[in-house]
């Protein structure tokens, strides 16, 4: 008798063979064995389709989409074709540590819906030395409002979640307005109706950080402005949301309008860390502006 598949690993992905390779490889050295994986394409032509066709292992499958850019029409193509009880989601250009799966399918109780945890920073693959990836916290209750008020607690690619639950709020909501921040949109969601979530206190995975994936500063305070509009009703935006902002603002060379952020970030509820960021910032600006003002 077949065994059920108990976890469907969905990885999407376009133009990534390099970086897909990895991701699939650190998906076959997993002690846990009773996996799906299913890779969404979009058209690659780099040879995507020929690495996946090289592992001939019949675990493993790969459905193509045109998304238009759009991550959630992937990801949700690629659920809605999965078996497991349980979905696992990693981005092409991340990956696991051995045991990962295992970890987190011994974390999922009966009350515990998600789970995530830390993963690396990588940005070479020679590199050495890893920092984590400092966006990874603690949930406190009532979640929901945690999220909103703290912003974004752990990488996409350490989630595993209930497919029964995560499907009650129809998966990744396809929207074009919500590009870019679809997942931290539908962690949101799925704390108004349930709040298993559950951080597991290990790193099990390494996350890529480089020029490709990083969120250009237009995009990040486009993408601010509409969670503002959805989820404040256009109110006071919460700390995590100025600094944002302030740093968006300042790498786009918006000095005026980071400053003027700055002005309005309450430095009193800042972390050790973002006190120090928040001051190296105010003195970019500063210096910046000076150096303007000299050249005129």
């Amino acid at each position: 008798m077949k065994k059920k598949c108990i976890v469907s690993i969905i990885i999407p992905t376009y133009k990534r063979v390099e970086k897909l390779k990895r991701a699939i490889d650190s998906v076959l050295s997993q002690t846990f064995t009773n996996w799906e994986l299913i890779i969404i394409d979009n058209h690659s032509l780099d040879g995507t389709k020929e690495l996946v066709d090289d592992y001939n292992n019949p675990k493993i499958k790969m459905l193509l989409i045109k998304n238009n850019g759009n991550i959630a029409k992937s990801r949700n193509l690629g659920i809605k074709k999965s078996n497991g009880k349980y979905l696992a989601l990693l981005d092409s250009d991340d990956l696991w540590v051995p045991n990962k799966l295992q970890i987190c399918i011994n974390a999922l109780k009966k009350k515990t819906i998600l789970v995530y945890h830390d993963m690396y920073i990588q940005k070479n693959t020679k590199q050495i030395i890893f920092k984590k990836s400092g966006m990874c916290r603690d949930l406190k209750k009532p979640i929901y409002y945690d999220l909103i008020l703290n912003g974004p607690a752990f990488p996409t690619s350490s989630v595993v979640i209930k497919k029964n639950i995560f499907k009650k709020i129809n998966f990744f909501d396809e929207q074009k307005k919500l590009i870019t921040w679809e997942d931290f949109d539908a962690w949101i969601r799925l704390s108004k109706i349930n709040e298993g979530f559950k951080k597991i206190n290990q790193v099990l995975g390494y996350r890529w950080a480089d020029d490709e994936n990083t969120l250009k500063p237009s995009i990040l305070i486009k993408t601010i402005f509409l969670f503002k509009k959805k989820y404040l009703n256009n109110g006071k935006l919460p700390n995590w949301c100025k600094v944002a902002l302030a740093k968006s603002y300042y790498n786009n060379n918006q000095l005026s309008k980071s400053f003027n952020i700055i002005n309005k970030i309450d430095f009193k509820f800042l972390g050790t860390s973002e006190k120090i960021k928040y001051i190296l910032l105010v003195l970019l600006i500063k210096f910046k502006k000076t150096s303007i003002f000299n050249r005129l």
